[in-house]
């Protein structure tokens, strides 16, 4: 904090990721509400005005609890700035709070999970919304449409390329631009390739199934993110690799704590 106070004050950014303690133990994060609420009030005595918070939206066991958690944190670091004293605070305390839309990934636990549609991650935003009451709270939320569609590309096979290649056709060039992008070429795109965009990224893939990068090796082996799955449903986390070797089956770089448990463990 002191290394960051030397610099020009503008915000500094919490990421809590989730609402609840449940669903930040879902996706391993290994930082509870204490932490988050300490680090803001460090930045409250230290002269931070404005502070930001990220979250995700759509993440796997998510309930409509988990959501309502997003406004009640934002409200509790309100709250926590109150708290101290007037002459140890800056001006006004300005909350921002913004939410992406979470988006599986391959090479992770949740994999083989289904992501929200747009539709459902716009009604998600504005559940959030509704429940931010306090005037020092702003709330900010990523693009569903945008978010659907990476959701694509990311676990997409080979017959997404087809799809690519005629948005490219249709002007598609800088999407990643929200100003620029263009959700209706996008659309008509799969449906004149004939590819249907929720089979990659709305449904649910079973453990069994083979997936389009199931031969690219990266050390971790697919029991081991089967494993992490299912211990996420129970939201039992893993501890950080640094602390304690969960046996993962990478040998990083050649060296340290993930070589040698696989040379010992024959991972």
């Amino acid at each position: 904090m002191q290394k960051i106070q030397e610099v020009k004050k503008s915000s500094l950014t919490f990421a809590a990721e989730a609402g609840t303690q449940r669903l930040r133990n879902v996706i391993n994060k290994n930082l509870t509400e204490e932490n988050i609420l300490d680090g803001c009030e460090l930045a409250f005595t230290s002269s931070w005005e404005r502070v930001k918070i990220y979250f995700m939206i759509g993440l796997p066991t998510e309930t409509e609890e988990d959501l309502i958690g997003i406004a009640d944190l934002c409200t509790k670091v309100v709250d926590k700035y109150y708290e101290i004293p007037r002459e140890k605070k800056p001006r006004p305390v300005n909350v921002i709070a913004s939410s992406s839309c979470f988006v599986p990934k391959p090479f992770t636990p949740f994999q083989w999970d289904p992501q929200d549609t747009y539709k459902e991650f716009a009604e998600k935003a504005r559940l959030v919304k509704s429940h931010i009451a306090r005037k020092q709270i702003k709330y900010n939320y990523h693009d569903a449409k945008l978010s659907s569609l990476e959701g694509v590309m990311a676990r997409g096979d080979r017959r997404v390329a087809a799809v690519i290649y005629k948005a490219w056709e249709k002007g598609c060039r800088f999407d990643s631009w929200s100003e620029l992008f263009r959700f209706r070429e996008w659309m008509e795109a799969f449906e004149e390739t004939n590819v249907d965009p929720a089979f990659y990224a709305n449904r649910k893939r079973d453990f069994d199934e083979i997936l389009p990068w199931d031969h690219i090796s990266i050390g971790v082996s697919k029991e081991f993110m089967i494993n992490e799955r299912k211990k996420a449903e129970m939201a039992i986390t893993t501890p950080n690799c640094r602390e304690e070797c969960p046996h993962c089956g990478a040998a990083a770089f050649g060296g340290g704590v993930c070589f040698e448990s696989r040379k010992e463990n024959q991972v």
